[in-house]
């Protein structure tokens, strides 16, 4: 396959687990205002060609009343799993795409200046971490963050990835809604310790917000590819 397929792929694939994130969160949303258990709609079956493979009833029910009795602001495990493999599905495809070094690699590096490797190095971090990860709760492991490191005290850039981003400054084109919208990211590897809560590192928050900016360089690129 050649690279520009495969950087159009990574690309695809971050609009899609973007929409699979906003998605998934109004099906969250809209599960703890509502109680969507009825006992006619709980039974969902699905055809494949001659086989039928039946959905198990007790396990969505037990989901949606979970949902529907938690507070608005508390993290459900349906809303966790789709947060948390969305991040790692937009960062991963992000990765890729740089990796292959093509056009979409040097419009990132036009928009982003200086602060291009800092956003490279934020994306691989969320990647790492979140690839290799099969807790429950997500800590982190020396070797999701070392190789990094390393990299980065050879290149002489120091420990610290600090990464902030105004929309106003950096991408006017998306009209952003107030000229302050943005956000600033900040890991410095030197102090990050195994066992960590990743969480306790970057923010649900930060994760949101680097995961819209990552979509939004996507959608302007291909707008800018098109005219």
């Amino acid at each position: 396959m050649k690279d520009i397929d495969l950087e159009n792929d990574a690309l695809l694939l971050v609009e899609q687990n973007f929409y699979f994130l906003q998605t998934g969160s109004f099906f969250t949303a809209l599960a703890k205002e509502y109680p969507l258990v009825t006992t006619n709609n709980m039974h969902i079956s699905k055809n494949f060609g001659e086989h039928e493979y039946q959905f198990n009833t007790l396990i969505i029910k037990e989901m949606l009343e979970d949902m529907h009795t938690s507070s608005k602001d508390e993290l459900v495990l349906f809303e966790y799993f789709v947060e948390m493999n969305a991040f790692r599905g937009i960062c991963m495809a992000m990765v890729e795409a740089l990796r292959l070094h093509g056009d979409f690699k040097i419009f990132i590096e036009e928009k982003l200046n200086a602060q291009y490797e800092d956003f490279f190095d934020l994306l691989s971090f969320v990647r790492n971490v979140l690839s290799h990860n099969i807790h429950a709760d997500i800590y982190l492991d020396r070797k999701d963050y070392e190789g990094t490191h390393q990299r980065r005290l050879r290149q002489h850039r120091g420990s610290k990835i600090q990464f902030d981003f105004k929309y106003a400054a950096h991408l006017p084109q998306m009209k952003a809604p107030s000229i302050e919208y943005g956000f600033s990211s900040s890991i410095d590897l030197d102090f990050l310790k195994e066992d960590t809560a990743f969480l306790d590192v970057l923010s649900l928050w930060e994760l949101m917000m680097i995961a819209e900016l990552c979509f939004n360089l996507v959608i302007f690129y291909k707008l800018s590819s098109e005219s």
